[in-house]
This record gives structure tokens, C-alpha cells and sequence, in this order.
């Protein structure tokens, strides 16, 4: 006879004892392949993981060692500074990118001339230039600091790069580095007849009528031309009377008049000018910087260097991190979203 089993709610159920009859394996449902998509934010995830650790574990360290960073020693040292890339005072962003800013480039230059022990300055620079503006702020920082200062010029520094440069007090150029390139230059994009071919128009309410001078949806006409002509020349003329200011008793005055064309120079037409004071390699400009840091040095004494780079809390390397995260996500998804459709891409 069947078991009765009661439940709480009163109601007897009927229950067997004997087991209920087998039912035909069910056939395997076929494992479904995870799409691109999730694939991809899997991916994404960890390595965001990855580069929280990672930020959590420099923050520390920077935190440890507080404000700015340098080698701990007594005695005389040279103050190494780098200038890579672009010259902004905003970085490209990214947890591993090489460029400092132009805001973080001063304060390394205040902070080595204000430090005793910091005997020169020795500036690295590899850069075509950038903001007008902060490669003057960077020019004023560089000739107003009362330690003797060397720039040592890599592959290129030109224009903003060059600008920098000429503050120092000695300059050396790498036989193969490009200089140079005096001036100042804009460009506008001007996409008016695209817009009138896909039957696209764009209006302006504005107060004045070059109030929106130089926008991409017409053409310019000559007098706005002439106005931003007249804005460029300025601009460059400031970057010429700085350089020519800084490097008057060293210049061919000649050559400098000629070479205010703005073109790109080679190491040896750059000493020609006396844009520069030597040719010669890293070593050189070290050397160099021995010589003014310690003047009674003996020939070939090294000194150490240290380095006044910013630490950047945890907030910091994050944001910068995230920013990098996120534009080079964005490449990868493009990438492989050309690739699916089209089977391949060129780079």
C-alpha cells in the first residue's frame, strides 16, 4: 500500500517507495560557441584587474618614497630631465605612456635648481614640439633656473623641441638628430564641399562675423586669411627673438636670418649657425654637464644623477590608465571588427 507523507500544509500526499521508470538519455545539446563580443569584454575585464593592481602597487610605492622622486646619495649629482613626445600640457594618457607633461617637466626643472645637491641640469630632448604656449613656459623655466644647464638633442628636436632646448646653457646635438624648424604653424580642415555633396549644411548664430573664423563648413575668405597669417607670424616671430635672445653671442647671423624659413636642419648645418655648441653622442652632453656642475673636475670624473620625476598617487595612475585602457579597446574592437568584414587590413 502507498505511504502517505503529510506536509504543513495538511494536505496527505501520496508517495511511492519504488523508483520511477528509467527515461532515454537525452542526446548531448551542442555547446553554443561564445561570441566575439563577450569574448572580448572577458578580456577586457581582467585586464582591467590587472591594471588596478598593478596602479595600486606603483601608488604605494609612491607614496612610500612621497613628492618627488631621486636617487638617495650625498655629494654633487646631475639633475637628468626628459622631454619626450608631443609637448601639452595634457599626456595621451595611459598607465605605461613615456610623455610628461609640460606642467610636470616644470616642476622637475624648479625642483632640481632649488635642490643643493643638484650641481647642473641635463636636460634629454626628443621631440618635434607642440603647444606654443607651454614650450615658451618650459623655455622660461629652463634659462630662469640658476643651475648651469646642458640640452643633449635625440632624433628630433625640432620646433617647440628646439625652443626648449635653446635655453640652456650648452647645447649638443646627436650627429643624426633633425633641428631646428623656427616658426609656428596651423592647419584648418575644411570639409564645406563634402558637406554639399551628401546635401549637408551647417549653421553659425554668432555675435560677430569672425566669430567663427577658420570653421570647416566654408571656406576661408582673404581678409580671415590675412588675420591668421598675421596671428602666425607673431607667434613664430616670439620663438625666433627667444631663441635669438638666449643664443646671440653664439649665432651666425646669417644663417640664423636664412634658416628662420622654418625648415629642418641637420646637426652640422645647426652648429654651422650656432643653433648649437657641439656634435657628439649622450657622453658628451654628460661630460659636459660634469664640467659645469663641477668646474676642478678631473678629466673623465663621472658624477651620479637623480631625478626629480612627480609621483602620482593611485587616482592619478588610474585615470591615466583608464584613459589608455579605454583608446586602445577602442583600436582593438575597430580592428577586429574591420577584420571580420573584410578578412584583413592594412596598418
Amino acid at each position: 500500500m502507498p505511504k502517505l507523507k503529510q506536509f504543513a500544509s495538511g494536505t496527505p500526499v501520496e508517495t511511492r517507495s519504488q523508483p520511477l521508470p528509467e527515461t532515454a538519455a537525452a542526446s548531448p545539446a551542442p555547446q553554443k560557441q561564445p561570441s566575439f563580443f563577450k569574448t572580448l569584454l572577458k578580456l577586457a575585464a581582467l585586464a582591467f584587474a590587472a591594471i588596478f593592481v598593478v596602479g595600486l602597487l606603483f601608488a604605494l610605492l609612491g607614496s612610500a618614497a612621497g613628492g618627488f622622486g631621486g636617487t638617495a646619495f650625498g655629494g654633487t649629482c646631475i639633475a637628468r630631465i626628459q622631454l619626450n613626445g608631443e609637448i601639452a600640457y595634457s599626456s595621451s594618457g595611459g598607465l605605461f605612456a613615456s610623455e610628461t607633461t609640460a606642467e610636470e617637466l616644470m616642476q622637475e626643472i624648479e625642483k632640481a635648481d632649488e635642490e643643493g645637491r643638484v650641481g647642473a641640469i641635463l636636460l634629454e630632448v626628443n621631440s618635434p614640439g607642440g603647444s606654443a604656449v607651454a614650450s615658451k613656459d618650459l623655455f622660461d623655466a629652463l634659462q630662469n633656473a640658476k643651475k648651469p644647464s646642458v640640452a643633449y638633442l635625440k632624433e628630433v628636436a625640432a620646433s617647440g623641441g628646439y625652443y626648449v632646448a635653446s635655453a640652456a646653457d650648452y647645447i649638443v646635438a646627436n650627429p643624426n638628430t633633425v633641428t631646428g624648424s623656427i616658426g609656428a604653424r596651423t592647419s584648418l580642415l575644411n570639409y564645406a564641399q563634402l558637406f554639399e555633396k551628401l546635401g549637408l549644411k551647417e549653421e553659425s548664430i554668432q555675435s560677430g562675423e569672425l566669430k567663427d573664423i577658420g570653421a570647416g563648413y566654408r571656406n576661408l575668405t582673404e581678409e580671415e586669411r590675412g588675420i591668421l597669417q598675421e596671428l602666425i607670424l607673431e607667434i613664430g616671430d616670439n620663438f625666433a627673438e627667444d631663441v635669438y635672445a638666449a643664443r646671440e653671442k653664439k649665432l651666425d647671423k646669417t644663417l640664423f636670418s636664412k634658416y628662420l624659413d622654418a625648415r629642418v636642419l641637420t646637426a652640422s648645418q645647426a652648429l654651422k649657425a650656432g643653433l648649437v655648441d657641439e656634435i657628439g653622442g649622450k657622453a658628451d652632453a654628460e661630460s659636459q654637464a660634469v664640467t659645469l656642475a663641477k668646474p676642478d673636475a678631473r678629466e673623465g670624473e663621472a658624477l651620479p644623477f637623480c631625478e626629480f620625476k612627480p609621483k602620482r598617487g593611485l587616482l592619478d595612475l588610474l585615470y591615466g590608465a583608464a584613459g589608455g585602457f579605454g583608446t586602445e579597446f577602442a583600436k582593438g574592437l575597430k580592428s577586429e571588427l574591420q577584420r571580420t568584414s573584410t578578412g584583413a587590413e592594412y596598418k
